[in-house]
């Protein structure tokens, strides 16, 4: 076992289009732009296992997590075909973010056009209720909106 793994650094996204993600990610949902950059040359495609790989970058966060990094990322070349994985298929992820009120959210976020897998859903637990949904990015990637404050019960 390695045990030495003492960060979370960064999460990547691939996209088809940077800039119509980067008016999705940051210009709808509020992350905001870190930084960008053009990878490519012997060391990238050395590292990503194929030949002639060019990258453009932008890293975005959050606003109150800013050591939180999310990369939206194109292939320039080679391009990347579009993968077809939904919730539930192996080697699927998504991203949870929080909003501080998920109706008002959901309701802003459909009249923009976003599409959702369901309408928001809550969760009764024992020490309170969790609301969330799940929406698709421009690509079809799948992320998570979650209420934070979760709303807690009284002891």
């Amino acid at each position: 076992m390695i045990n030495n793994v003492n960060i979370f650094d960064h999460f990547s996204v691939t996209v088809s289009d940077l800039d119509r993600s980067l008016a999705f990610y940051c210009d709808l949902l509020g992350l905001r732009e870190v930084e960008r950059h053009l990878l490519e040359g012997e060391g990238i495609s050395k590292m990503a296992g194929k030949e002639g790989v060019a990258l453009q970058v932008v890293r975005v966060h959050a606003p109150e997590t800013p050591n939180i990094l999310i990369d939206l990322q194109q292939y320039l070349s080679p391009k990347g075909k579009v993968s077809n994985a939904k919730l539930g298929d192996v080697a699927h992820s998504h991203i949870c973010f929080g909003v501080p009120n998920l109706a008002a959210a959901y309701e802003e976020l459909t009249a923009a056009g976003v599409k959702f897998v369901s309408e928001p859903v809550s969760f009764d637990l024992e020490w309170g209720i969790v609301h969330v949904v799940f929406l698709e990015d421009p690509d079809g990637y799948i992320l998570e909106l979650m209420q934070v404050p979760t709303e807690k019960k009284a002891a």
